[in-house]
């Protein structure tokens, strides 16, 4: 889907995927180059991952932290996927890490972090309204939110108010 969602959306997946966010610090100015050249080799991961549907990879979010600092929240199929993408001796992954590890760290002038996350198909909630799809709403089922299978129990007009089901008695 394209364009700009005017009614209240949201995604749905059934099946449990990855949010993997890795980042990038410019700690010492002296390392602009090596940051530069570590900013194209992620961005040619990303277009060779994209250009592979069997890989696994659903497709990412840049995120701006300012000027010394970004990230990228990445969306896969699996963490197996991840894994395997991280650790094919044939891939794009291992030569950039190895390259970073001896040459564009001598000194800590680069810094790397990241984050993992295994979410079940049934343990995330979702809203898009007035926004291009974006993260995860590029890739998953968008439904309207009044057609939405609630995960996490909010209520239908997207208040924090839990929503009761009918099965539920609520004692006064």
């Amino acid at each position: 889907m394209t364009g700009i969602f005017r009614e209240r959306m949201a995604a749905e997946m059934d099946d449990g995927f990855v949010i993997y966010i890795n980042g990038m610090r410019l700690n010492k100015l002296r390392a602009l180059p090596h940051w530069l050249i570590a900013n194209w080799k992620v961005a040619k991961m990303f277009k060779q991952l994209e250009a592979d549907p069997d890989s696994g990879f659903l497709g990412y979010t840049p995120i701006f932290l300012g000027f010394r600092k970004g990230a990228a929240m990445q969306y896969w199929r699996s963490l197996e996927d991840l894994q395997r993408f991280a650790t094919d001796p044939d891939g794009p992954h291992i030569p950039a890490w190895k390259w970073y590890n001896e040459e564009a760290d001598p000194d800590g002038g680069l810094g790397f972090w990241a984050e993992l996350y295994v979410v079940d198909g049934d343990s995330f909630e979702t809203f898009f309204r007035n926004v291009p799809p974006i993260g995860i709403g590029k890739f998953a089922k968008m439904v309207p939110m009044r057609d939405h299978k609630r995960r996490l129990g909010l209520s239908p007009d997207g208040s924090t108010e839990r929503a009761t089901a009918p099965s539920e008695s609520v004692e006064r």
